[in-house]
């Protein structure tokens, strides 16, 4: 008999649609008979250890993580970029990092920067990689998300993210130095939408390696119809994002199209996420903000109360909101940009044009006026993006790998 498969997973924090994902697979992929752990480098579930005195470690890690930014610094156009641009290092020492590895057969990536993996140090894992790509990062010369840039289709450099953009920035050394490593990686990409595979395939970096898309899963178990009463006759809707004040979450669009509503007085508004900032604009109807949400039985308890989900994103690669939402049986609302479509085309097909918050307005009114069965949604949501369909994707890959290895 064969032993089990043994997959380390990477994520630098507990925070974010990543984290989530990868923990709902380990939980699936066990189910099916994997060894699967995760290693988590800052958070409350953090499990990557410099020393035993958990102070030091912060201030370990702390450090990484300002060295990066501050050699960022130098080049970034401003502040608003800071966080939407990663350097792939300083990192973990390469010892750290292969003694880490070092009991399992095949090594998952997810999310790894914030000063937790120099990517140069990867060459020296010899084993075969997975990288699922929440975001473009895999194949940019440094960027998140490209903003309509196009350049890591062919070669990064001219960088409107840096303050001095040229052929050969910051961008383009960091894409040189991927260009140079990933030969050397026995590396394959996966991505959560065909949009995203797309980016992936058309990429200079990812198009010579075997690259798939795998629609993420979530927990059906927790995210599922619940009871639910009327609260005052009003429409509640929702919107999700960690920051509220994220410009590409864009809660703005959502306020905008609540404007139009030629009736606000049967609306109330949901939002759930930490306020960072004072909003720089007026909430037109009665809203709450849930700032701390402990656990995924606590959310899907908050999606009960919601009427309807927006999600009002410049972009996104496949938004775990909108599954899960749809698996409580919450209608869905979002523009047609990156795997949005995917998700809601997939269930209903009412996706709306980008960013037209006029027919985002109308169809918010449609659904107080018209309703919908929310059984049926449930029933439609549970089926389609069940975790188990996930982990059996994600297996048959590990396992071709392996046996190519």
């Amino acid at each position: 008999m064969k032993a089990p498969l043994k997959i380390l997973h990477l994520s630098a924090s507990d925070s974010g649609g990543a984290y989530v994902f990868a923990e709902n697979l380990i939980a699936a992929s066990q189910a099916e008979g994997i060894i699967a752990r995760h290693m988590v480098y800052t958070g409350q579930h953090e499990n990557v250890r410099y020393t035993q005195f958990r102070l030091l470690d912060h201030l370990i890690k702390s450090g990484l993580h300002a060295c990066e930014k501050l050699l960022q610094l130098f080049h970034e156009r401003d502040k608003s970029v800071r966080f939407k641009f990663s350097l792939g290092h300083p990192g973990m020492p390469a010892f750290m990092l292969k003694r880490l590895c070092r009991d399992y057969d095949l090594i998952h990536l997810h999310w790894i920067n914030k000063g937790f993996i120099n990517i140069r140090h990867l060459q020296q894992l010899n084993k075969p990689i997975v990288w699922t790509c929440h975001d473009l990062w895999p194949v940019s010369g440094g960027c998140h998300l490209s903003e309509g840039c196009t350049h890591f289709k062919s070669q990064c450099g001219s960088c409107h993210f840096l303050k001095s953009p040229s052929d050969d920035d910051l961008s383009s050394s960091i894409f040189k130095t991927k260009a140079a490593l990933y030969p050397h990686l026995n590396l394959s990409f996966v991505s959560p939408s065909h949009w995203m595979d797309k980016n992936i395939a058309e990429s200079a970096l990812g198009a010579g390696h075997a690259h798939q898309t795998i629609h993420n899963g979530i927990d059906t178990a927790i995210f599922t119809l619940q009871e639910r009463s009327e609260i005052a006759g009003k429409c509640t809707i929702g919107f999700v994002a960690a920051n509220l004040n994220d410009k590409n979450k864009a809660l703005y669009r959502l306020i905008e199209a609540i404007d139009l509503l030629p009736d606000k007085s049967g609306f109330r508004l949901l939002l759930v996420g930490q306020q960072k900032a004072e909003f720089t604009f007026q909430i037109p109807v009665e809203y709450r903000i849930v700032s701390n949400v402990s656990d995924k039985s606590e959310m899907a308890a908050l999606y009960k109360q919601m009427d309807v989900l927006v999600c009002t994103s410049g972009i996104e690669t496949f938004p775990t909101t909108l599954m899960e939402a749809y698996c409580c049986g919450v209608k869905g609302l979002g523009f047609d940009v990156g795997g949005i479509g995917e998700i809601i085309g997939s269930m209903d097909g009412n996706c709306i044009a980008p960013y037209d918050v006029s027919a985002l307005s109308k169809a918010i009114a449609r659904i107080q006026t018209e309703g919908y069965d929310r059984a049926e949604l449930a029933h439609k949501a549970s089926g389609l993006f069940g975790m188990k369909r996930t982990a059996l994707a994600y297996k048959e890959l590990y396992l071709r790998l392996l046996d190519q290895k």
